[in-house]
């Protein structure tokens, strides 16, 4: 028995020394793909942050990032939790059907950055409705996954409800008529595959299904019945985002694009640099693991798309990802569609607006929970035009919102 124990202290140094020293000799890593995140790297020392404390804790993080054989570590520790019989892992719901559901706890929003969310959106939208008109201006709030599917959820699993978000949002409007909630009608659909199963985001088909009931409100662009389009599954490979963070086998998703003839002669520059005769990019969401990259090849400031549509109208989107499949349904509608992402640039909006004279209609879309805590926003409420012969700002990678 002595010589049992003492084999297994001797392995547990073993493993604790030698895990160390490969950690302080191999090379660093900066991303981790089961986690789908950057790794922290080697703080800087400096004598203000050693005597506040901060750089012990950016140091202690850069040990655990950097730890030999972390995403194996990452990958035992969820099985073993999975061994242990729990349902919810890292912030995901274990759901049915093989659905992993952000849990999205009250914890990770801040109500001071939540207030100057909605105040900066409010004061864009407000403007832009006394620019364009009421009925050319609209916003769209996208609800999480865990908030529609509720079908799929565990039995104990109660989903952040985000309707006082909407509410307070509503009041700061002049025409509160403009903001769109789309909850109630993806329910409707929630027996379909209208959410990836492993990614936050929404399929094409629930993107569909929100541009269906927009257009139908709004008038904004037309409504066009599902057998409008010819749709073509790109892949069946795709394990996305949320899978990263728990790493369960579940079964992979399939991504889908729904083409329509306006798709044809159609141009896409990105950030007035790289062109482009598609919105979809093959090729490129087939390296890593994101295939929802096939739309627009990935998430970037500034996106002009020109069509052939001859109905001299120019759409403006204040986007995040989820825009990303809804547009091309508008591309049948609109001569030009300008997309804007803030998490990627910091020009003001005033700017943009004056930069193109042609807008005519205006579209809000983001995903609620990650609005709420979107730090960029605040040049969204810059609307005046007195920066008008200021172009794109320099953009710095620190900057970047994960």
């Amino acid at each position: 028995m002595k010589k049992i124990k003492m084999g297994i202290v001797v392995v547990f140094c073993l493993m604790l020394f030698g895990g160390s020293l490969a950690t302080l000799l191999l090379p660093r890593k900066e991303y981790s793909v089961v986690e789908n995140r950057e790794l922290a790297q080697k703080p800087a020392f400096t004598k203000k942050d050693f005597l506040d404390g901060s750089y012990q804790s950016q140091y202690e993080t850069y040990l655990s990032d950097q730890l030999c054989f972390r995403d194996q570590w990452v990958d035992l520790a969820v099985n073993l939790e999975l061994f242990l019989g729990k349902k919810d892992i890292n912030g995901v719901y274990l759901g049915k059907e093989g659905y992993l559901l952000e849990k999205n706890e009250k914890t990770e929003f801040d109500d001071g950055q939540v207030q100057e969310n909605i105040e900066s959106l409010s004061t864009f939208l407000n403007d832009a409705v006394e620019v364009y008109g009421e009925n050319h201006v609209s916003c769209i709030m996208i609800p999480s996954k865990a908030e529609v599917m509720t079908n799929r959820l565990p039995s104990f699993a109660t989903p952040l409800c985000q309707d006082a978000v909407l509410v307070s949002l509503q009041q700061e409007l002049s025409a509160p008529e403009i903001l769109l909630d789309v909850c109630e009608e993806l329910k409707k659909h929630q027996e379909e595959y209208i959410y990836y199963r492993t990614d936050h985001h929404w399929t094409t088909l629930g993107a569909y299904y929100a541009y269906a009931k927009w257009a139908e409100e709004t008038g904004q662009a037309s409504a066009f019945a599902l057998e409008h389009y010819r749709r073509e599954e790109v892949f069946n490979d795709f394990y996305g985002t949320t899978y990263n963070k728990v790493h369960v086998k579940v079964p992979m998703d399939c991504v889908e694009l729904f083409h329509n003839s306006g798709e044809k002669g159609i141009s896409v520059t990105f950030d007035d640099k790289e062109k482009s005769d598609t919105m979809y990019f093959y090729k490129e969401a087939s390296k890593g693991f994101n295939r929802y990259n096939v739309f627009f090849s990935k998430n970037t400031f500034q996106v002009e798309v020109n069509t052939k549509a001859k109905t001299g109208k120019t759409l403006l989107v204040i986007k995040d990802s989820f825009a990303n499949c809804f547009v091309p349904f508008l591309i049948e509608d609109y001569e030009r569609i300008i997309m804007i992402d803030y998490r990627y640039g910091k020009t003001p909006i005033g700017s943009i607006m004056s930069q193109y004279e042609d807008i005519t209609d205006v579209l809000v879309m983001f995903n609620k929970e990650k609005f709420m805590q979107n730090t960029k926003l605040g040049k969204l409420a810059e609307t005046g035009t007195d920066e008008k012969e200021e172009t794109m700002e320099e953009f710095h990678m620190e900057d970047l919102e994960e």
